[in-house]
């Protein structure tokens, strides 16, 4: 819903928060680490107390805070320009409450919630406002290894913290067989690098702490290098190949520094690499700017994500949000994804990938993966299988989602490999916005399959699209167009696809949905 009191285009400000608070009242910081400049553009209040907001250059501003229990309301202050005319806030599906008077606009909150709201002629601030951290550890204690208090970890981001983090890592692994140690992380500035989770461990990061990596190659591990980049990758946190039983947690930050590394060294990183791990959690992290692919479960089993941040760059090009890749059981949730890639998808590979081809073990098919309650802001897909199909993938299901800018709202780009997809499905999702274009495509959907690799290609079966509300269907058709005759799509259901300006879709052609060819059994409800 536009918010105006003139009926014309606005332009984009996006709003995240993730306040860091006791149960009762907000605490956020009193300043920002050293290495994040405050906003120019916007300031953010809860009643009279201040939540920082963070420059991101050109990209879009950010805050985050804990809300509080009970309804509060929130203020957006513009420190520049004119007095606001016109504003959305998404997911518009909220329903939020708000108003606008001069250079501020309230909304209120009865709940957490990940937002991007618009105001005409702003930059993008991004806000998610989390839970109070009702779980936060004592930082010192039995079982409890404290890098700073034990292990005199640098925290002034002056120089290489790693050994006493690994020191802290190892020593809460092998703490008890049937108990997990934790690592503590107090705030600061950790330059951090190549760091090796291990079986039975929690890693809890305070509001404040940060992680950074220092983009210079001498100080990490070379684990694969990206053809299409020209560049040699690490992965910076892994787990150990077969760990069991990790969780990292807390309201710290993960920043891949990916700009510096990448212009200034040609060096980059996959920020998190859950490698062939069983029982693995994040809950609450905020990664940032990211050279590589950001998150990158591989060959794992029993892993969840809750309340992510990923904010990455719209200049630095193949920084997917989170790939899950080859793995089984898996759940990401309540989390918001930008960059100018894929925030949230689904590969498999073999072992001839360049990504791939230093993963330990053999392929493996993917199954059960389940994406819910998602924001996503993208250059190219909101929500994706694909591209790799090397391997089947089998019951990926997008569910409760908002797709809030793309090129593409949701698909199965089976592009490279001669895997299956069987059932995939995307329900009960929004796609507020398509302002760009990726290849060919400004759309809202696109299954297709191809044959880039020279593999032959594969099928994609048991497609479920429903309850798709469309406010903006782009400027290309939608595409459901299987390889030939023996790579087609079948037995697939598009219900209740609500198309802009005109209701519930009747035909494949009221869906847009004009590029087709080899597929068959399509049913309309």
């Amino acid at each position: 819903m536009i918010r105006s009191r003139r009926l014309y285009g606005l332009s984009i400000f996006i709003i995240t928060f993730l306040a860091v608070l006791e149960v009762t009242s907000v605490s956020a910081q009193d300043k920002l680490p050293r290495l994040y400049k405050p906003s120019a553009v916007f300031a953010l209040t809860i009643g009279e107390q201040e939540i920082p907001v963070v420059d991101y250059d050109g990209q879009y501003d950010y805050a985050h805070f804990s809300k509080p229990d009970g309804k509060i309301t929130l203020t957006v202050h513009l420190k520049t320009g004119s007095e606001i005319e016109s504003y959305t806030i998404s997911p518009q599906n909220r329903n939020i409450s708000s108003s606008s008077e001069g250079k501020q606009l309230s909304f209120i909150l009865e709940k957490s919630e990940y937002l991007i709201v618009k105001i005409k002629g702003k930059k993008a601030l991004v806000i998610a406002a989390d839970d109070p951290e009702n779980n936060r550890p004592a930082s010192s204690g039995k079982g409890i290894f404290n890098v700073l208090d034990h292990y005199g970890a640098d925290n002034t981001g002056l120089s290489l913290a790693t050994d006493a983090i690994q020191k802290a890592v190892d020593d809460a692994s092998a703490w008890e067989s049937r108990k997990r140690g934790l690592v503590y992380i107090p705030a600061g500035i950790y330059l951090l690098g190549n760091l090796e989770l291990k079986s039975n461990l929690e890693f809890y990061m305070e509001p404040g702490a940060v992680f950074l990596f220092s983009g210079r190659a001498a100080d990490y591990t070379t684990n694969w290098h990206k053809d299409s980049q020209k560049r040699n990758i690490t992965w910076w946190i892994f787990t150990k190949p077969g760990a069991k039983n990790i969780k990292m947690f807390g309201r710290g930050v993960i920043d891949g520094n990916g700009r510096f590394a990448t212009r200034e060294h040609n060096f980059a990183s996959n920020l998190l690499v859950p490698m062939a791990v069983e029982g693995f959690e994040v809950d609450g992290l905020l990664f940032r700017e990211s050279s590589s692919w950001a998150i990158t479960p591989i060959r794992s089993r029993n892993v969840t994500f809750r309340n992510l941040k990923v904010f990455n760059r719209f200049d630095m090009g193949e920084n997917d949000g989170i790939d899950i890749m080859e793995s089984q059981d898996v759940l990401v949730e309540r989390s918001v994804g930008i960059g100018l890639d894929d925030p949230f998808s689904a590969k498999t590979w073999d072992q001839q990938t360049d990504i791939s081809r230093a993963w330990p073990g053999s392929p493996l098919k993917q199954k059960n993966v389940l994406f819910r309650n998602l924001l996503s802001w993208t250059y190219c897909y909101g929500f994706k299988i694909g591209q790799g199909v090397r391997q089947d993938q089998e019951n990926v299901r997008f569910e409760n989602s908002t797709v809030y800018d793309a090129a593409v709202g949701i698909g199965v780009h089976h592009k490279y490999g001669s895997g299956s997809v069987r059932n995939p499905a995307f329900r009960n999702i929004d796609i507020e916005r398509l302002s760009y274009q990726n290849e060919d495509n400004r759309t809202w959907a696109v299954f297709l399959v191809q044959n880039a690799d020279g593999e032959g290609g594969g099928t994609i079966s048991g497609l479920e699209v429903s309850n798709i509300r469309i406010f903006d269907k782009g400027t290309s058709p939608a595409k459901l167009s299987g390889l030939n005759e023996n790579k087609k799509i079948s037995n697939v259901l598009f219900k209740n696809i609500m198309m802009p300006g005109a209701g519930k879709a009747q035909s494949l052609e009221e869906m847009n949905m004009t590029n087709r060819k080899f597929n068959e059994n399509i049913s309309l409800r």
